[in-house]
């Protein structure tokens, strides 16, 4: 019986995160300079600062009581959050959380408005960000460019990788970002989740209608979406350690997405 090809998890591992921590600080300089050249704030949430302190005060805190009234062993906490990161405009946002304990079960529903520095709201599109979930949309593009045509990476160029058809030849581009788009899943559907949430949720819906959605969530409003989005957390993280890491500990030659493609990944 022929003996399988080596995994190389660590250095598979290492070259990864070489190239994660390379094409962060490429992609963050890229959007600063978008951000810097256009009207829109396309920075990316790094080195990000974010304070939260609890408010008792504001022109929110008596519509939340007023409209989401407490029940039995249920409890409030008000903040006033200021977030900013690496180009960015510091902005604000209200957070107001109610929870709860059902026996052994903690549960907790929560609303976030956009403010200004005293606690008044404005446009509620200041706190959409999109641009992290973009990025997770193009990386596996960029990873795909690096590997095409018996190109490298840096990070596998340095623990000496290279990926190569099952025929030992090159990868076109088309096959290395279908390879990419593969392995990177389920990040993508993270991040396409993400995005579909923010053209679920209107700009213009009023306070009170985002103060029961977040009360009373269903699957067909923002709120109800992003409970969704907290329900499938877990599945999708299960999916993720299935999808990259249990092929490499039970190894039979490729991981999955190599399979597909019909792509390995050799030491050179």
């Amino acid at each position: 019986m022929a003996s399988l090809p080596p995994r190389h998890f660590w250095r598979r591992l290492a070259a990864y995160l070489i190239d994660i921590i390379i094409f962060r600080i490429a992609f963050t300089l890229l959007f600063l300079a978008l951000s810097t050249v256009t009207p829109w704030d396309v920075t990316l949430p790094f080195l990000k600062n974010e304070r939260c302190d609890i408010t008792t005060s504001g022109p929110l805190v008596p519509k939340m009581e007023a409209e989401w009234p407490l029940q039995s062993g249920e409890t409030r906490t008000n903040q006033l959050c200021g977030i900013s990161w690496l180009g960015s405009k510091r902005y604000y946002v209200f957070v107001s959380k109610v929870a709860s304990q059902q026996g052994k079960t903690n549960w907790a529903r929560a609303i976030s408005v956009p403010v200004d520095e005293n606690g008044n709201p404005i446009d509620q599109s200041v706190a959409d960000r999109p641009s992290s979930d973009a990025l997770l949309l193009i990386l596996p593009f960029a990873f795909a460019y690096c590997s095409a045509k018996g190109r490298r990476t840096l990070g596998k160029r340095l623990l000496s990788l290279r990926i190569k058809t099952i025929e030992d030849g090159a990868l076109p581009l088309g096959l290395a970002a279908k390879r990419e788009m593969f392995k990177f899943l389920p990040l993508m559907l993270w991040a396409i989740s993400n995005l579909a949430s923010l053209f679920v949720q209107q700009p213009s819906v009023p306070i009170e209608e985002l103060i029961k959605q977040a009360r009373d969530p269903n699957l067909l409003t923002a709120s109800g979406l992003f409970s969704l989005t907290g329900t499938l957390a877990p599945m999708l993280f299960v999916f993720t350690l299935i999808w990259w890491f249990y092929p490499l500990f039970i190894w039979r030659g490729q991981t999955f997405y190599d399979r597909f493609c019909d792509t390995k990944v050799v030491k050179n």
